[in-house]
């Protein structure tokens, strides 16, 4: 018999989680009036909540100009949240494997949780300049290569709703940004079985992800190879994806993914 949670929730706590939601959305510090806004409530309880998470250590408030901010703190909880990932455990010996057949490229690992294309694991070019990324960043579903990968077998109605929800931004002039052309890009990475992002999201960067499947065949999880066209060309890109569609298949098959054997 299910249990029925909403009996046994506690609406302060709730609250507090809703603020650190809401902050972790922000480019900069929070308001308390920012906070009455976001969770439609009076300014003796924004400040309650807010005091409350200062005075627990999960935010901070700057002295003058009054405003908070995560703190962090926050980072062990994102540190135990990553290691407690078994796919990551599974998965790094092959990408260490990949990365060494292409030393000249990024070698990436992504899961789409709760909307959100969440990269987990990274290995850096040896090469230099070196892009951005870092565990725990969020990807843009629409013109990233893991984005596409893991969101192209997502139920239509889904996907119009992550649309509607995120938008398509552009970052590129050629960024994907009409709703029909995004749909027939994410058809032909099903079809395909990759997806690729040819300078869409960053400029000079080239990405091509593959999903890795889990026990029921659904996709648990995007492995991709990136570089900056200084590093590797394009077409050096194009001819990794074979070895890419390799490592998938192993790290499925290690989640209990026995649809397509592994030789």
């Amino acid at each position: 018999m299910p249990i029925d949670t909403d009996k046994y929730n506690i609406k302060t706590v709730a609250r507090c989680f809703q603020i650190l939601d809401y902050a972790s959305e922000q480019s900069g510090p929070i308001s308390i009036q920012d906070v009455c806004a976001a969770l439609d409530t009076n300014s003796n309880m924004a400040f309650r909540l807010l005091a409350s998470l200062q005075n627990s250590g999960y935010m901070t408030k700057d002295p003058y100009t009054g405003l908070y901010a995560i703190s962090l703190k926050t980072l062990k909880l994102s540190r135990s949240a990553l290691q407690s990932q078994e796919i990551r455990k599974v998965t790094m010996p092959y990408l260490e494997l990949l990365w060494n057949q292409f030393p000249k490229a990024n070698v990436n690992m992504a899961v789409f949780y709760n909307g959100e294309v969440l990269m987990l694991d990274r290995i850096d070019t040896q090469s230099t300049p070196r892009t951005y990324f870092t565990p725990g960043r969020q990807l843009p579903f629409h013109c990233s290569a893991l984005g596409k990968v893991l969101t192209c077998e997502l139920p239509e109605a889904e996907l119009d709703k992550i649309i509607h929800d995120k938008g398509l931004n552009r970052y590129t002039e050629k960024t994907i940004t009409d709703p029909k052309a995004l749909k027939e890009e994410l058809a032909k990475a099903r079809k395909e079985g990759v997806a690729r992002d040819r300078n869409e999201f960053i400029e000079g960067d080239n990405c091509s992800a593959v999903p890795v499947r889990g026990r029921d065949g659904r996709i648990i999880a995007g492995i991709s190879v990136s570089a900056l066209t200084s590093n590797m060309a394009v077409e050096e890109i194009e001819a990794a994806i074979p070895r890419l569609k390799d490592t998938a298949s192993k790290i499925s098959y290690m989640m209990g993914y026995t649809t397509q054997p592994v030789m």
